[in-house]
C-alpha cells in the first residue's frame, strides 16, 4: 500500500439499493477512486448482494495481480439496514405536475387513481388528516379520506412528481425493531464479511447492545476476524435527543436528513446536522453525512448550486465522509456525480487560509488518551511535523486524533487489516499494516522503515508517532508521544 500526501481528507462513501447490484455495477466501481460502498438491503433482491461482493473481491483480485491502474484495494463495504419506504408510486409513464389545492386519489395497482401504488404493508399505511410526502417533499398531500385501499387527499404543496418516486407518511410510521433483523439475508452477509452496519434509527441504546452481541457472535461463528462497526442511523427527534447516550453503544452515526425533516421543521435541519457532527467528533465517533446529495444527477449531468454547497457545508462542518446518494445510481450521471463531489472536496479543503468553524478550539480533555492526542495535535502544529503518526491496535487511538480534525496528515499504522479498512473511512486517516507486533523496542524503527518505503514521507521529516509507553505499564492503550526525524 502506497500512502499519498495529497489525497482527500473528507471521504467519500458510493451507494446503491441491492436491487441495481449487477456485472455491470460491479465493472463500473472496479474503476472509479470511493473509499466506501454503501449497499442498501431490500429484502426483496437481498441475494444479489452476496453474490454481487463476491464479484467485487474477484474484480479488485485481478486488478491487484496484473498491475491494473484502477484502486487495487478492494473499498470497505457497508451494508445499510434502512426500513426503506413502505409505498412508492407505479405505472407513471411520465412526470407528472400536481397545483396547490388540487383533489388527487391513491389506490392500488389497476384502480385508474391518480397516482398507483406498490406497498408491502396497506393496513394501517394511511390515516385521515395524515400527510404524505412524495420524493420526500417534491410534493406534499394531505389524507382527506380513506377507504380501503382507495385515498382521497388534497395537495398541501404542488410541484413534479417522477414515475417510481417513493412516498412516506410519517404519522403512520412505526419504530424499526432489530429483533427482525435476525434474518437469513444478514446471516448470508455476515459469512461474506463486511467492514460497517448501519441500523436503522432505534431509540433504545438496550437493544442496540443486545443486536451488537448477536452480530459479533454469528461474525465468529461464521470465521470472521472481527465484527462490522455499528453505525446508526439519526432519523428521528428521538435519536437526536437521546444521542449522547446513544454514541456510548455505536461506533459513529449517519446523519440521515431527509429523514430528519419529516419529523421536524426542515429550518432546524442545517444546524442540527453541524450539532450532530460536533458531539460525534466530541466523542471520537465516525459521522457521515447523507440523504440527497447531488440527487438531482440521477436525472442532470450538471448539479444545482445548492446541492455543490452543501457538499462544501458538510466537509467545512467536520464530517468523515458524504454519502452520494442512492438514487443516483439509477441514473446514467453516477461518474459525473462522483467527479463533482471529488472536486467540490479538493477545493474546499486547499482552501487553508482561515480555520474552518469545526475547530475545537477548547476540547473536552477528560481521559488519558484525550489528553496525550490533544497534546499530540498541538505539538504537531508547533513544531511544523509532516504527520502524526500512531499505532493503534483496534482503531481508537486513530479516531480520536481525527476527531481533533487537524489539519497534519494522520498515518494509523495498526496490525490487523479489518481496522485499517475501518479506518479508510475517517477523516484525514491513512493506514498502514504491520504483518506482525513486534516488541516495544522494536515498533519504532520497524515503523521508520515502512514509512520511508510505503509513504510519501522522506528521510529527514519530523513527525510526531504516539506508542505504549516504553514500560511493562501500558501495553494496552496508546499514552505516549514523542517528536521523531525519519532516518
Amino acid at each position: 500500500m502506497s500512502l499519498t500526501k495529497d489525497g482527500r481528507r473528507t471521504k467519500i462513501v458510493w451507494s446503491f439499493e441491492s436491487r441495481v447490484l449487477d456485472d455491470a455495477r460491479a465493472e463500473q466501481v472496479l474503476g472509479e477512486d470511493v473509499d466506501a460502498l454503501r449497499l442498501v438491503l431490500n429484502r426483496a433482491t437481498a441475494e444479489q448482494m452476496p453474490r454481487f461482493i463476491d464479484q467485487l473481491r474477484s474484480g479488485f483480485e485481478k486488478f491487484k495481480k496484473t498491475g491494473g491502474t484502477a484502486k487495487k484495494t478492494m473499498p470497505p463495504i457497508m451494508i445499510d439496514l434502512q426500513e426503506g419506504a413502505r409505498a412508492s408510486i407505479v405505472g407513471l409513464a411520465e412526470p407528472k405536475e400536481i397545483s396547490f389545492g388540487e383533489s388527487v386519489t391513491i389506490g392500488e395497482v389497476g384502480s385508474r387513481a391518480t397516482f398507483e401504488i406498490q406497498s408491502r404493508q396497506w393496513d394501517g399505511l394511511f390515516k385521515k388528516d395524515a400527510l404524505i410526502y412524495i420524493g420526500y417533499g417534491n410534493v406534499v398531500l394531505r389524507v382527506t379520506a380513506s377507504a380501503g385501499r382507495k385515498i382521497e387527499a388534497e395537495t398541501v404543496q404542488g410541484g413534479t412528481v417522477y414515475p417510481d418516486t417513493d412516498i412516506h407518511i410519517p404519522a403512520t410510521r412505526k419504530l424499526p425493531v432489530l429483533a427482525d433483523y435476525k434474518s437469513p439475508e444478514l446471516d448470508g452477509l455476515l459469512a461474506k464479511g463486511f467492514d460497517f452496519l448501519v441500523l436503522p434509527g432505534v431509540e433504545s441504546s438496550e437493544e442496540i447492545q443486545d443486536f451488537r452481541k448477536f452480530v459479533a457472535a454469528q461474525s465468529k461463528s461464521f470465521g470472521m476476524a472481527s465484527a462490522p462497526w455499528m453505525i446508526l442511523r439519526v432519523d428521528s427527534v428521538g435519536i437526536y435527543e437521546n444521542l449522547d447516550q446513544l454514541l456510548e453503544v455505536v461506533d459513529g452515526v449517519l446523519i440521515s436528513r431527509k429523514d430528519l425533516a419529516l419529523s421536524m421543521n426542515p429550518a432546524q435541519i442545517p444546524m442540527i446536522t453541524k450539532e450532530i457532527i460536533q458531539r460525534c467528533n466530541d466523542h471520537a465517533k465516525l459521522v457521515l453525512t447523507a440523504s440527497e446529495m447531488l440527487g438531482s444527477m440521477r436525472r442532470n449531468v450538471t448539479p444545482t448550486r445548492a446541492e455543490v454547497s452543501d457538499i462544501a457545508n458538510a466537509v467545512i462542518d467536520g464530517t468523515d465522509a458524504v454519502i452520494l446518494s442512492e438514487e443516483v445510481a439509477h441514473g446514467k450521471y453516477a461518474a459525473q456525480a462522483l467527479q463533482v463531489m471529488r472536486r467540490t472536496i479538493e477545493d474546499i479543503e486547499s482552501k487553508t487560509g482561515e480555520e474552518p468553524n469545526w475547530v475545537k478550539l477548547a476540547p473536552t480533555v477528560a481521559t488519558e488518551m484525550d489528553a496525550v492526542s490533544f497534546a499530540a495535535y498541538r505539538t504537531a502544529r508547533r513544531v511544523q511535523a509532516k504527520a502524526i503518526v500512531c499505532i493503534t491496535k483496534a482503531g481508537n487511538t486513530a479516531l480520536k486524533l481525527a476527531s481533533f480534525r487537524a489539519p497534519v496528515p494522520i498515518i494509523a499504522v495498526t496490525f490487523s487489516p479489518d481496522v485499517l479498512r475501518k479506518l479508510s473511512v475517517v477523516r484525514g486517516v491513512d493506514g498502514l499494516v504491520l504483518g506482525v507486533d513486534p516488541k516495544i523496542d522494536d515498533v519504532l524503527p520497524v515503523v521508520n522503515d515502512r514509512l520511508l518505503r510505503d509513504s510519501w514521507l522522506k528521510a529527514g521529516d519530523r513527525i510526531i508517532f504516539i506508542s505504549v509507553t516504553i514500560s511493562s505499564l501500558g501495553r494496552e492503550a496508546s499514552n505516549l508521544f514523542t517528536v521523531q526525524q525519519l532516518v
